[in-house]
């Protein structure tokens, strides 16, 4: 029994003093943000798909909308072809990854099981946080590739 006492490890003692008024106001700024999470999820699910599609809006622009189609600086400029096809597939990517973070689900209710809740609470905050992320990185690679696009069609005329 004694050789199991001294296996465990032992736990240091702190000694804990009572919080300043920045301590507080800490705390209190963190419980508010952790509050409107969900909120805060939404709004920035709804925020990138509007500016993809904002950015979608351009990549017709530069590409589809002219007199004539193909529009004269794409004929015969396979590199800009190909960033056309990388942006747009990154945008549309970006795009379903935000509206699946933000698509509105069936979650359990457990109505006398307050620890379920919370992992219940924890799971849709992943949920919404992971989807975002994904959106966010396939937004930011589709606006590099719309770029390097337009840098190409200015090269090449």
């Amino acid at each position: 029994m004694s050789s199991q006492q001294q296996q465990q490890p032992q736990i240091p003692i702190q000694e804990t003093t009572a919080p300043s008024e920045e301590g507080k106001q800490l705390v209190a700024l963190f419980t508010e943000m952790e509050h409107k999470q969900l909120d805060f999820l939404d709004e920035s699910g709804k925020t990138i798909i509007e500016r993809i599609s904002t950015l979608m809006a351009v990549l017709f622009a530069v590409t589809a909308f002219s007199n004539t189609f193909p529009p004269a600086y794409l004929k015969g400029n396979l590199t800009a072809k190909v960033f056309v096809i990388v942006t747009l597939i990154l945008y549309v990517l970006a795009l379903g990854a935000g509206i699946w973070g933000i698509q509105p689900r069936y979650y359990k209710r457990y109505t006398y099981n307050v620890s379920a809740l919370g992992r219940e609470l924890e799971k849709i905050t992943q949920h919404k946080m992971r989807w975002l992320r994904i959106a966010g990185v396939l937004f930011a690679l589709g606006t590099v590739a719309l770029a390097l696009l337009i840098i190409t069609i200015i090269w090449s005329v």
